[in-house]
Order: structure tokens, then C-alpha cells, then sequence
């Protein structure tokens, strides 16, 4: 981007600063302005400048010395002392001075029109800018400004030089508002002073390097975009067509406000974000949240760079939030977005829910919900479309965000295979992982149980048919998973029934025990719970909660606070089990103890019954296997010994040690000693029958 419109200014304003230098020493002599016509003009638009200021060195160049001017001397309306040029105030309706010279004469590749348009900037404030520029391209200049100022170090005009080049005083640029803070020029860092502790007239003005290159259209590293600021090229594959159209709808109604876009697990936003402000001729500038996370000590004059830099290149910036507005990395990003709604540029945040404008403290002007829409070409079909759990959705964010920025594409089987490494290590704090070995062949059940696990396998497998395509979807918030209650003794099979349901439905399990979840501190035992049900959601497995009477006893009357959160716990777990989306078994030894009013909202509540007889001889012959199971009095065992699954399996063990350790099969003594240890671990009287078989 060059601009004609600034060489053209750069022209009229040196031969004006050459001619008030030369006037300043007393001479009128046409050497300064002959020897240094035309260089800062030349200089601007090819970045071939001096750009360094004018130096401090002497200038062979320079006008003599002699008093300086500051603009203290003139006031009023008096500049007769400054020529033909001069004979009037420097006004916004000075035609001589500006002649063609407006900025809507320019299109939109002229920088310095781009500037006064993007920044509001009047004619005079431009003119005012383009002074301040003349001695960062002309040694010339910057020599004229150590005489009218002077101070030999200083090649940069002050307050008073700019003015009296545009023929204005400063008490005149007071009452307009000209070179002060709450001016465009100096609040948007066009113009900065070097120093702001000087009197008004003094303060010497500086135009930062960045502004200086956008003006004169050096060349910028495409990295190189200010600091928080990264420029988002046109990624690969194709955005849906509606995501777009209803963002540009957006954006077109909010112009300058904020937008937020809730995604969801295609990750439309970042793209669909992108393409829509370019299509408004805004170019795409993205905020890392990671870069304001460590709390930067300099991060205002961070987010000064980055809105001056989006100002310049006319952009329109993009914020993920994914992060919790009430942690200490939310509360540096809500600074960050408090400072951009006040910008006028379009802002657009995206993230996985619902905007909360309270928490945030921002209130956008225009929402747009991407969470439903259908995906594209590039899309469909494509593995891993499982929700993204809130714990994993930053870190899936970041590798779009990554991937977009280096022109790749981050895809949802990527998304879905990140995710699930993260629910994974999240879950593996508060969860034993289990991947099933047993099948659902292996279980020794009574039929009636076995039905109820039947129809449990049936609830997940056939919930899109029956909740979706026949219309019986619940109400209430609640999710398309199914809960089930387990009780029974110890060792009854609870425990192994779930596993082979997990091994059925192709996922694996995860247990967790309750009392290990409860924490003393308020809030943090349902922050527990959210990580275990938002992990085992992207996961897809099935969830056990052991010891579920610890958490949903029979409930009294409140008499202190442990009683009041002991309440509130159970009713944020039975909340969430509703809401979860796939299945969760809870287990309990004391069905007695529990609440009537929470077992009656699972979807199943199976009792696992001690096992009779019969049940008991499969148990028996399963374990040993058909090998041993020939040489022991099978049925005799298990009529004498009516003990639970989980006991006849720790028997068979202990037994298959002994005769393995004795160099020999199984006996029915063998067995017959192992039920014994069993019995006494379980603190109960054995009672050794008649001889059995051996």
C-alpha cells in the first residue's frame, strides 16, 4: 500500500517547514528550502527514505543559527510573517493549502487516505501527522526542526513547530483540540510525545516506526502483525456457504460492535469467521489467548500496538474464550475484550457455549449459533464427531487455531482423536480406567437380570431411533444416555455385568468410587463430577460409580451445613445423570439406605441377588473351567456353600495356586480349604461337610 496522497502533502508541508526554518534565522534565504525540496516527498511511498530521523550529527545542509521559533511569539490571527501561503489561518476550508488533495480523490490503497478515514481524522489533524513525518524521510527537515526548536539533539518537531507549519497557534489548537490527549491522533498512537512531563507547546512529537512504514508502504513480514495480533490467511477446503452468509448478516447489522459465535463440534467458527470479514473487505486478525495467559506486566501497551495495528491494516479481530471468565487466565482475556469492544472494528468471540455476559463483562451486539450446522463436502462422513468436553475444547481450539494459521486444516476426526487424549488424562485423576476383558458371554446370571442388561444395551444402541426418529425425545434438559442402579451383596457380579457392558458396546469402562470424588471444599466435589462426565462424554464410555449410597442416603431434616451441601451434592449428581449422554451405572451393597426419590429416576434398577444353587454349579464349573471341573464334586460345593460369585472366583484361585504349587489338578480339597479362607476373611463360621469326592 503507497500513497500519492502523502507524497503530495509531503511536498506543500516541507517547502512550508524549509520557509518558516529559513525565516527563523533571519535571512529568507531560499538555500534550505532549494537544497531540501522535494526529498521527504521522494521518500514516501518506496521506502527509500532517510527514516532515521535526520541524525544528531552536523548537517552541511542546515540553516544557520539563529533564534528559535516556538510559536509562543504568534497569536491571534496574525500570520502576515509567513508569505503568500500564510496570508490566512490553516483551516479546514483553506483550499489553497489543499487544493486536490482530499482524501476521497484517493481509493482505498492509499495509505495516508486509508489512516484519515479509519482514524476520523480531520484535514488538518492529517496534515498535522504527515508534519510530524517530514523529518523521520529528510535529513533536511530534521535539521529545520533542531533550528526551530532549538535543541541540537532534537530532530523531531514539538508541538509548537508542527502547528506554525500549518499556521496554527497553540492557544488555537488548544480550543480546537489539536496534538491532546482524548484527540484521535494521540489516543489511537498515530503520534506519540517523547516528552509528555514538558509544557503543551515543548513536548516533542514522534510517529512510531510501525505507523511510519504502513504510511511510506514498506514491507511487513506476514508474522509480524503487533504482538497479540496474527494475520489468518484463507485456510484450504471449503466453509459452508450458510455459516458465512449468516456472519456477514451479522456483522453487517453490529458494523463495529461484537458478535460471539457459539461452535460446536466441527469447529466452524475460526473459519467461517475468517472468510465472512474478508468478504466485508476486513482483513482477519486473531488473539491468542495463550499470549495474555501469563499476564504480560506490559500487556496495555500490548493491546495498544495490536488496535493501532488493526486500525492500520483495516481488520476485523477474532477471540476465542474458552477459557473460564472467573480463573486468573479469564480475568486477563475479559481486559483484553473490554478493550476491544471499545474499538471501533468488528469483534467477533467464538466459543462452546452459551455467552455469559455477566461473567465476562462484555455484552455483544449480535450472536450467531454455528453449534447445528450441517458440515460441508471436506466433512462429511469424517471419524471422531463426538462432543468436544469443555476440559479439551481450548486445547482442540488451539490446534485449529494452529493449523489455521499455517494454511492447514484441523478436521473433526483430528478434533475427536486430540479430544479424547485429554479426557483421558483428565479422567485418569478421578477415574480407574478398565478396557474389558470380560465378555458378555462370561456372565453367570439369572435370566431376569440378564433381560434388565439386555434392555440397557438396547437403550443405547437404539436411543437415535426411539428419542430421534419416532419423536420421543425427553424433555427437561435431559440427555439421550441411559442411568442404571446396581445393588447387592459384594461380589455378586455388579462390577463385572457393567464391564461386560461396556465390552458389548465396543467402549471401555470407567469406575469411580464416590467417596474418593466428595471433597471438603464447597463446589469442588461438583467440579469433580462435571470433569468425570464431560471426560467419559468425549470418551464415549461407560461410567461406574461405586459406593453410590455414600452420596444418595436417606435424607432428614437439615440441621447443619453438612447436611445443606450433602443435599446439594445429590442433586447435582442426579442432575447430571439426566443430562449424560451415554451410560452411567451406579452400584450400592445398601439399596435399604438409599432415597426412594433418587432411585426411581434411573432407567433400570436391577438387584443382584445372592446366587442359588444352580446358579451357583455354573459359577463353579465356569471358573474351574471343564478340565478341573471333572475331578471335584462340583454340585455337592455348591449346595454346602451358598456364597456370592465374586467368592467362588477368589476359591477357584486360591485353590489352582495350592495344587499348581503341589504338582497337581485341582481336588475337591483344594476347594474345600480355599472356601474356608473365604469364610473367614468374611468373618463367618465354616462348617466342613461330610467327605466329598476327592
Amino acid at each position: 500500500m503507497t500513497s500519492g496522497l502523502l507524497r503530495a502533502r509531503l511536498a506543500v508541508l516541507e517547502e512550508r517547514l524549509l520557509q518558516h526554518a529559513a525565516r527563523a534565522v533571519g535571512s529568507g534565504d531560499a538555500t534550505v528550502v532549494g537544497a531540501g525540496s522535494g526529498e521527504a516527498g521522494a521518500g514516501a511511498g518506496d521506502g527509500d527514505g532517510d527514516g532515521d530521523g535526520g541524525g544528531s550529527g552536523p548537517d552541511p545542509q542546515a540553516p544557520a543559527a539563529g533564534p528559535p521559533t516556538t510559536g509562543h511569539e504568534t497569536d491571534g490571527d496574525d500570520h502576515s510573517h509567513y508569505g503568500d501561503h500564510d496570508s490566512l489561518p490553516y483551516g479546514d476550508d483553506d483550499s489553497l493549502l489543499y487544493g486536490d488533495h482530499d482524501s476521497l480523490h484517493y481509493g482505498e490503497d492509499d495509505s495516508l487516505a486509508h489512516v484519515e478515514r479509519e482514524f476520523g481524522l480531520s484535514r488538518t489533524e492529517r496534515d498535522l501527522l504527515v508534519a510530524c513525518v517530514l523529518p523521520e524521510l529528510s535529513t533536511v527537515c530534521g535539521a529545520a526542526c533542531r533550528v526551530l526548536t532549538g535543541a541540537a539533539p532534537a530532530s523531531r518537531p514539538t508541538v509548537a513547530v508542527a502547528l506554525g507549519i500549518l499556521g496554527i497557534t497553540p492557544a488555537q489548537a488548544v480550543t480546537r483540540g489539536l496534538l491532546r490527549t482524548g484527540g484521535p491522533l494521540l489516543d489511537s498512537g498515530l503520534v506519540r510525545y517523547e516528552n509528555p512531563e514538558a509544557p503543551y507547546p515543548d513536548r516533542l512529537l514522534r510517529v512510531p516506526d510501525r505507523v511510519l512504514d504502513f504510511l511510506v508502504g514498506a514491507p511487513q513480514p506476514a508474522s509480524a502483525t503487533g504482538g497479540l495480533l496474527r494475520r489468518l490467511p484463507a485456510g484450504p477446503g471449503s466453509v459452508a456457504d450458510e455459516a458465512v452468509d449468516r456472519l456477514v448478516e451479522a456483522l453487517s447489522r453490529s458494523g463495529t460492535g461484537s458478535l460471539y459465535i457459539r461452535e460446536g463440534i466441527d469447529g466452524w467458527a475460526l473459519p467461517a469467521a475468517g472468510a465472512a470479514l474478508r468478504e466485508l473487505g476486513r482483513v482477519p486478525l486473531l488473539v491468542a489467548p495463550e499470549d495474555v495467559e501469563d499476564g504480560p506486566a506490559d500487556l496495555p501497551a500490548l493491546l495498544a500496538d495490536a488496535v493501532l495495528e488493526a486500525r492500520l491494516l483495516g481488520g476485523g479481530v477474532i477471540v476465542p474464550a474458552f477459557t473460564p471468565p472467573d480463573g486468573p487466565a479469564g480475568s486477563l482475556l475479559r481486559a483484553v475484550l473490554r478493550t476491544l469492544e471499545r474499538v471501533p472494528l468488528p469483534l467477533v468471540v467464538y466459543g462452546g457455549e452459551e455467552w455469559d455476559a455477566e461473567a465476562w463483562g462484555v455484552a455483544p451486539t449480535g450472536s450467531v449459533d454455528l453449534s447445528a450446522t450441517p458440515p460441508s463436502e471436506w466433512e462429511a462422513g469424517a471419524p471422531g464427531r463426538e462432543p468436544v468436553n469443555a476440559a479439551a475444547a481450548s486445547v482442540v481450539d488451539r490446534a485449529r487455531r494452529t493449523a489455521a494459521l499455517h494454511g492447514g486444516v484441523f478436521g473433526p476426526g483430528d478434533a475427536g482423536s486430540l479430544a479424547q487424549q485429554c479426557a483421558a488424562q483428565h479422567l485418569a485423576r478421578l477415574a480407574r480406567h478398565i478396557r474389558p476383558q470380560v465378555t458378555w458371554s462370561d456372565l453367570v446370571l439369572p435370566a431376569a437380570v440378564r433381560e434388565r442388561l439386555d434392555m440397557l444395551i438396547f437403550r443405547i444402541r437404539h436411543r437415535e431411533q426411539v428419542l430421534g426418529e419416532w419423536g420421543l425425545r425427553r424433555g427437561g434438559g435431559r440427555g439421550w444416555g441411559a442411568t442404571a442402579l446396581f445393588s447387592g451383596e459384594s461380589g455378586t457380579g455388579k462390577t463385572m455385568a457393567a464391564e461386560a457392558m461396556a465390552g458389548e458396546l465396543g467402549v471401555d469402562l470407567f469406575t469411580v468410587s464416590l467417596p474418593t470424588v466428595v471433597s471438603k471444599y464447597v463446589g469442588e466435589t461438583e467440579k469433580n463430577l462435571e470433569r468425570i462426565f464431560c471426560a467419559a462424554e468425549s470418551l464415549g464410555g461407560v461410567v461406574l460409580f461405586d459406593e453410590a449410597d455414600s452420596m444418595f442416603a436417606k435424607r432428614g431434616a437439615v440441621r447443619d451445613a453438612n447436611d445443606k451441601y450433602a443435599a446439594m451434592q445429590s442433586g447435582y449428581l442426579l442432575q447430571r445423570l439426566e443430562a449424560f449422554g451415554g451410560l452411567a451405572v451406579l452400584t450400592t451393597n445398601l439399596r435399604s439406605n438409599m432415597d426412594s426419590a433418587f432411585t426411581r429416576r434411573f432407567d433400570e434398577a436391577i438387584e443382584f441377588e445372592s446366587p442359588g444353587p444352580d446358579v451357583r454349579a455354573r459359577l463353579w464349573r465356569k471358573f474351574l473351567g471343564a478340565a478341573l471341573a471333572d475331578s471335584c464334586d462340583i454340585d455337592r460345593m455348591a449346595t454346602a456353600f451358598p456364597i456370592a460369585g465374586g467368592s467362588i472366583r477368589a476359591s477357584v484361585e486360591t485353590a489352582a495356586f495350592a495344587a499348581a504349587a503341589a504338582g497337581r489338578k485341582v481336588s475337591t480339597e483344594d476347594l474345600l480349604n480355599a472356601v474356608e479362607v473365604e469364610y473367614r476373611k468374611q468373618g463367618r463360621l465354616f462348617d466342613r461337610p461330610e467327605p466329598l469326592s476327592p
